[in-house]
């Protein structure tokens, strides 16, 4: 079982990648809880609570650097919108639907928005492909804690957008999501609060208000795009290969 420091850490490192490419949050704490033997009905609402906050430290950094401004808040509204009332179906189905389900579909998805963009293929920008992108982030959100920050950020930016406003968006627009996750834990009375949620939420705290300095100095060159590839591909690839092995 893994010590509570090493929890702490790995919380850490979790959040400054998540606010500085606006990923792997969830995706790096969740599989990590779990192995130190916390349950998914523990591990789920564990990282939805840090990473409000993590999203919220983030948001405020990400907002004074100016990765974030009044011109990004409607793309922010149709990310988060839709992503936070599909965040209450995949809370539901957590309850109710094997998870092997969604790890597939996830993977496939993640998968293919990473080949996306390091083939640098980009589709236009319209309001429904952005709802639709949205709406399966926040899914993933409420089903397993994890898989908001590739699909948004890296959908964005295949659908044409600059990639320092769409980390940015990708974290601030997950402010509602996770808030909607927990009070959907808490109508199902799957809700209680414990000294994990504290384990992992103070370092990672700390951790959101350096990450947006980051976004900010890699957003300026040319490669970050597939730096944030690589990351979104490699996350589809493991999420299928660990069902394979499975």
């Amino acid at each position: 079982m893994l010590n509570l420091f090493t929890l702490a850490m790995v919380a850490f490192i979790a959040a400054l990648i998540d606010t500085s490419l606006g990923m792997c949050y969830g995706t790096i704490l969740a599989p990590i809880l779990l192995i130190a033997g916390y349950s998914p009905e523990v591990v789920v609402p564990t990282v939805l609570f840090s990473q409000l906050i993590v999203d919220i430290g983030g948001g405020l950094t990400h907002t004074k650097v100016k990765n974030f401004t009044r011109k990004d808040i409607r793309v922010a509204l149709l990310v988060a919108i839709p992503a936070t009332i599909f965040a209450f179906l995949g809370v539901f189905l957590n309850v109710n639907l094997p998870k092997i389900v969604t790890k597939i579909y996830v993977g496939l998805i993640v998968t293919i928005l990473g080949l996306l963009l390091l083939l640098g293929i980009k589709l236009r920008k319209t309001s429904k492909r952005l709802l639709f992108i949205s709406s399966i982030a926040g899914f993933n959100k409420g089903f397993m804690g994890g898989g908001f920050g590739p699909v948004v950020v890296s959908g964005q930016i295949v659908l044409n957008h600059d990639v320092r406003p769409s980390v940015s968006i990708g974290d601030i627009a997950e402010i509602p999501v996770c808030i909607a996750g927990l009070l959907a834990f808490a109508v199902l009375g799957k809700l209680s609060f414990i000294s994990i949620y504290l384990i992992v939420t103070i370092p990672a705290l700390i951790a959101s208000l350096i990450g947006p300095h980051i976004t900010m100095k890699i957003g300026q060159k040319n490669y970050t795009e597939k730096v944030i590839g690589v990351a979104t591909l490699a996350i589809g690839f493991i999420t299928l290969l660990k069902i394979v092995l499975s």
